[in-house]
């Protein structure tokens, strides 16, 4: 679970994007209606899904940022997922009506070409949801937002809508008011490729996809690189929201006690917590290692030896563990056994 500070951040910037969608739906909205331009109103309509997409991203946020209780033991990220979902369905759904409004003007043929302020409104739209989506995606990798990261993209998709809409609008001026409604249309078809987008990642993280080989490798590579740790046989990981969850099997010196078992995974554990970011909660399963015949033995099985290599060259602040006189890097203290 994300932090109570990193979470109202993230509120913080949602509360951004609302109110800057409000702002340019009023816009839009006066603007179409007084120039009689089809695209400007889509566009509209476009800014007033994105109203109802941010309430339910601030939803998800507030919800998904609560501590496990009794009936979520594992917290309530994964709401950060089902809020990027209903985003997505939401920009499905303006999409189709965005296109049957066009189509409907096309079959009428009754199409007005739109003034000057309609060419001015939407180039305002346009250099204000770029400016928001570099302020948004930013602050998504900040906060490592999966909900947030789903904003942005929303944005930039209000971007390019806008800018096909300033080429219909601007083509209409000239001359060719078939430009407007095509323009509705294509702005359509770019916020149902967004959507569709957005509503395949939500469901990733849903039925719990793993992260990527390069964040296993690296859980891998600071496992084996921890004092006392023999080999990894098995590291399993799934996303809940834009968070880890790792359940992993540790080689040990089969002659340990129990106890001295456990030290070793509590070191596993409090390394990768604080190595990998993205790792929320760590379970470790403690193995003996039959390759080993006493204490006092080293490893000569292949996995083992390659532990022996990381280890040796594992950097930072080094220290000899009581137990194998192996070396590791000292982990932070952060509380909690495997």
């Amino acid at each position: 679970m994300k932090s109570l500070p990193q979470n109202k951040a993230a509120r913080a910037v949602a509360s951004t994007s609302m109110v800057t969608n409000i702002a340019l739906t009023l816009a839009k909205a006066a603007v179409g209606l007084l120039t009689g331009s089809t695209a400007v109103m889509a566009d509209a309509a476009h800014s007033a899904s994105d109203i109802f997409g941010t309430a339910v991203v601030l939803v998800g946020l507030r919800v998904g940022g609560s501590p496990p209780d009794k009936t979520h033991h594992y917290g309530h990220a994964k709401l950060e997922s089902v809020a990027a979902k209903v985003v997505a369905l939401v920009m499905l759904g303006t999409a189709a009506g965005l296109t049957l409004g066009a189509i409907a003007v096309l079959r009428s043929g009754q199409v007005e070409v739109p003034g000057h302020l309609a060419i001015w409104v939407t180039i305002i739209s346009m250099v204000v949801k770029d400016r928001l989506y570099h302020y948004v995606i930013h602050a998504s990798r900040r906060l490592e937002s999966t909900v947030l990261q789903a904003e942005a993209l929303n944005h930039r998709g209000d971007a390019s809508a806008s800018f096909a809409v300033l080429v219909g609008v601007v083509g209409a001026y000239l001359g060719y008011p078939i430009l407007d409604p095509l323009a509705g249309i294509l702005v359509a078809a770019l916020i149902a490729h967004m959507g569709v987008r957005l509503y395949v990642q939500s469901v990733r993280q849903l039925i719990d996809e793993a992260p990527s080989e390069h964040v296993l490798a690296q859980i891998r590579q600071v496992v084996q690189s921890t004092a006392g740790a023999i080999s990894v046989t098995e590291v399993k990981a799934r996303m809940i929201g834009s968070l880890a969850m790792v359940d992993l099997k540790l080689c040990v010196n089969r002659f340990l006690t129990v106890e001295q078992g456990h030290h070793i995974a509590s070191l596993a554990k409090q390394n990768i917590l604080a190595q990998v970011p993205c790792v929320t909660n760590v379970l470790v399963h403690v193995n003996p290692c039959h390759h080993v015949q006493s204490l006092d033995e080293i490893p000569n099985c292949a996995t083992c030896s390659k532990h022996d290599v990381l280890a040796e060259s594992a950097g930072g602040t080094s220290v000899t563990n009581s137990i194998s006189g192996t070396k590791s890097q000292e982990p932070p203290s952060r509380g909690g056994g495997p």
